[in-house]
């Protein structure tokens, strides 16, 4: 029973320490012209989770869960956008554009065999899980 306790404490001090680091990673991707009133509350380890970045979290996830294997190039470009760089028409890592943070890797299949360029008509047919990468400067 006290193991089971430890690892709880454990998981929400971890939760509460990515929340940190997460606004601290994503405060340039979620910008308003006027501060958001704080909407923070206490957990029940004591810990202050903001709510409001949760929320935007949650929607830019919700955002990339829209796109599957299956759908073109060209859908994917309207919620994504190409990371810079040298990449191949068949593999390519692509920013969220409302938060270029979030990053996946997305494998096509082409929509020709006999083609070696890239065509909005490709299909994707592996996209990895979403995942975060700094070190960029949002104005």
């Amino acid at each position: 029973m006290k193991a089971e306790v430890g690892r709880d404490m454990m998981k929400l001090k971890f939760l509460s320490s990515l929340a940190l680091v997460l606004s601290g990673v994503l405060s340039g991707c979620f910008t308003t012209t006027k501060p958001p009133e704080p909407t923070n509350f206490v957990d029940g380890m004591g810990g202050m989770v903001d709510e409001q970045l949760s929320k935007q979290i949650s929607d830019s996830l919700a955002q990339i869960e829209t796109i599957k294997p299956g759908m073109t190039r060209e859908e994917l470009l309207k919620v994504f956008e190409e990371e810079g760089g040298i990449g191949e028409p068949y593999y390519r890592t692509f920013c969220l554009r409302s938060c270029p943070c979030f990053k996946v890797g997305v494998e096509f299949i082409f929509s020709d065999p006999k083609q070696t360029d890239e065509r909005p008509t490709d299909k994707i047919a592996k996209i990895s899980k979403p995942y975060l990468e700094g070190g960029m400067n949002i104005d």
